[in-house]
């Protein structure tokens, strides 16, 4: 009777919830016909290529430990997804019986599904709120690295004549892959679910550095690029695992 309820001091966490996605860059990329023996021919179909970030789950593990019933430290590992996804539209397009390949790159860049993952890796603090109520909530602060298994600059058109299947570079990747900074705030509340157990839900915006292509390709498939935050909000719920409390202070 002379003590609060005990605060949860040491939790590893358990979460999974999506993730929002956004428009990455678009670009009129002119692609020359090739002639025998894969010379360019001097004349250029013109193919609109949108690309796109799409939404995703977002699967994480972390642990947290509160040396304080109010300020504890943080540290998180998650799959955040982040798929990279193409839409093609022709603007124009020169004869080129009998394959048209121009618009055999385009129908393939629309049709691919959305392909790679990011992993993001951060650390940070934690303020929480009545830690030894029903329900507590907590605001975050992050720091760390996104790493992408994909480019974000690359774009590969493929099309069939009769050779089989042929695959052209149509913008190369110069830097889009590969870890960039991110920062992020979150906002969410846990609840008791037994001896030993919590709920939490959980909105965060996790901001992060990706490469765009900021217009069309030369003839050697290469792109002026440049760098841009972006915003990819989140909901996520989790399961916590209270591996040790503290006892709340007495009166």
């Amino acid at each position: 009777m002379a003590q609060t309820n005990p605060q949860p001091a040491i939790v590893l966490t358990i979460s999974g919830g999506v993730v929002t996605g956004h428009g990455l860059w678009t670009v009129e990329q002119p692609v020359c016909v090739l002639g025998g023996g894969g010379a360019c021919t001097g004349t250029y179909d013109i193919l609109r290529i949108a690309r796109s970030i799409s939404p995703s789950l977002v699967v994480g593990a972390s642990g947290t430990y509160f040396p304080s019933p109010h300020l504890g430290f943080h540290a998180e590992i998650s799959y955040l997804g982040l798929p990279i996804d193409d839409t093609c539209t022709p603007v124009f397009l020169n004869p080129d019986p009998p394959n048209q390949r121009g618009q055999q790159m385009c129908d393939n860049l629309t049709a691919a599904a959305g392909t790679g993952g990011a992993i993001s890796l951060f650390v940070g603090t934690t303020l929480r709120a009545a830690s030894t109520k029903a329900i507590s909530p907590y605001a975050r602060f992050n720091i760390g690295v996104v790493n992408l298994s994909s480019s974000t600059t690359e774009v590969v058109g493929a099309y069939v004549d009769a050779g089989g299947l042929q695959e052209r570079q149509i913008i190369e990747d110069i830097n889009g892959r590969g870890a960039s900074f991110m920062v992020g705030i979150a906002a969410g509340i846990t609840t008791p679910l037994g001896t030993g157990y919590q709920f939490r839900l959980e909105v965060r915006d996790i901001v992060n550095s990706l490469t765009r292509v900021t217009g069309p390709a030369d003839d050697f498939a290469i792109a002026p690029t440049d760098s841009k935050y972006y915003h990819h909000f989140g909901l996520v719920m989790g399961l916590d695992i209270v591996l040790e409390r503290k006892r709340g202070r007495r009166y």
